[in-house]
């Protein structure tokens, strides 16, 4: 048993029946009052009552280890009354003994032709009552603690479960960022060499923050837009002039924690199927600001003609992994929306709730 477990139950135990033997007390003191009897008769009832909440104390405090109670909790309620009921009984016939042993022989508060079997079946019945009371009240205490560790248990496998599909999804975003990287080096190895090597320095920055990425889910925006800002340079080496850039942020959108890695997949999204898939080039616009609680994210860039054949590798895995993400981190309001409605521009909208 816990040391709060125990401290819960020896409260239980001693409150319970220390408020039984103070009710009955104060009743008897009425009742000596009222039927004018002397204190010797009041010192013996008090007694008796003393010793009997003693008594059932000690017996439900000793009869939970034989009859194994913890197991009953388990038991559908079909089988778990029955027991109850004679379990109730029996504490209440043990309870009666005890009392009719310190009432008559040790107490002397009744002579022995006042006994009689209805007398004693009336104690049954009352310490019954009581016991099936001490019963539920158990079971009741005990059920809401099982309710509750299952509860935690339930909670413990959802967050294991996430987590586990945290890492999978970062697994798998990680390979397909350092891929696109990869590609945007590789095509300037032979048109420009140059280029070529600065673009191998801004890769290994890149590979730094990949590798890093490992570590928190989440990281303040300012963080995360000093990765875009190194990724768009290192487009930039590839694209040139065909490729614009506009940010506004907000202030006091700097600090809000967003997905590692959510801002530069919209990002690299929107190069890769809007801007690289144009010949003249685009814009990509980055806005954020927090309105009504939440932070609100918009990439935009300008989409590709229509008829334009589908990038290289277009398999949807980084914007998917993204949203995944950002449900998994930021809870069911969080949202990634991405609107393509307007033939000319494609816009990824998230809005993410702040931390309360």
């Amino acid at each position: 048993m816990s040391s709060r477990r125990a401290k819960v139950y020896v409260a239980c135990q001693v409150g319970g029946w220390g408020l039984y033997g103070l009710v009955n007390i104060l009743l008897t003191l009425l009742t000596v009052v009222a039927l004018s009897q002397g204190a010797e008769q009041l010192g013996r009832r008090s007694l008796w009552i003393v010793a009997m909440s003693l008594s059932g104390g000690v017996l439900t405090h000793f009869a939970r280890a034989p009859l194994n109670l913890r197991a009953w909790v388990q038991l559908p309620l079909l089988r778990l009354a029955p027991r109850v009921l004679l379990t109730s009984v029996g504490l209440g016939a043990l309870q009666q003994a005890v009392g009719l042993f310190l009432a008559y022989p040790v107490l002397r508060l009744y002579k022995p032709e006042d006994f009689s079997f209805a007398f004693a079946i009336t104690g049954v019945s009352f310490w019954s009552v009581v016991m099936l009371m001490w019963l539920l009240t158990w079971f009741a205490v005990h059920f809401v603690e099982r309710t509750r560790t299952v509860e935690r248990e339930r909670w413990q496998q959802e967050v294991a479960a996430q987590t586990a599909e945290l890492r999978f999804l970062k697994a798998q975003l990680q390979p397909h960022f350092l891929f696109n990287c990869l590609n945007s080096v590789r095509a300037l190895i032979v048109e420009d060499p140059v280029r070529a090597q600065q673009a191998v320095t801004r890769l290994s920055s890149l590979l730094r923050h990949a590798l890093a990425a490992r570590g928190p889910e989440t990281v303040p925006l300012s963080q995360e837009l000093q990765v875009v800002r190194d990724y768009l340079s290192l487009e930039a080496i590839r694209l040139d002039e065909r490729l614009r850039v506009r940010e506004d942020v907000a202030p006091d959108a700097l600090d809000v924690p967003v997905p590692a890695m959510l801002v530069q997949t919209l990002v690299e999204n929107a190069i890769k199927h809007g801007i690289a898939q144009t010949p003249e080039g685009g814009e990509v616009s980055l806005l954020a600001h927090v309105h009504e609680g939440a932070l609100l994210l918009e990439v935009a860039n300008t989409a590709a003609p229509l008829g334009t054949p589908a990038a290289p590798h277009s398999n949807g895995v980084g914007l998917h992994n993204a949203s995944e993400r950002l449900r998994l981190l930021c809870g069911a309001h969080a949202s990634l929306q991405l609107d393509q409605t307007h033939a000319a521009l494609t816009t990824a909208r998230v809005r993410i709730p702040l931390p309360s």
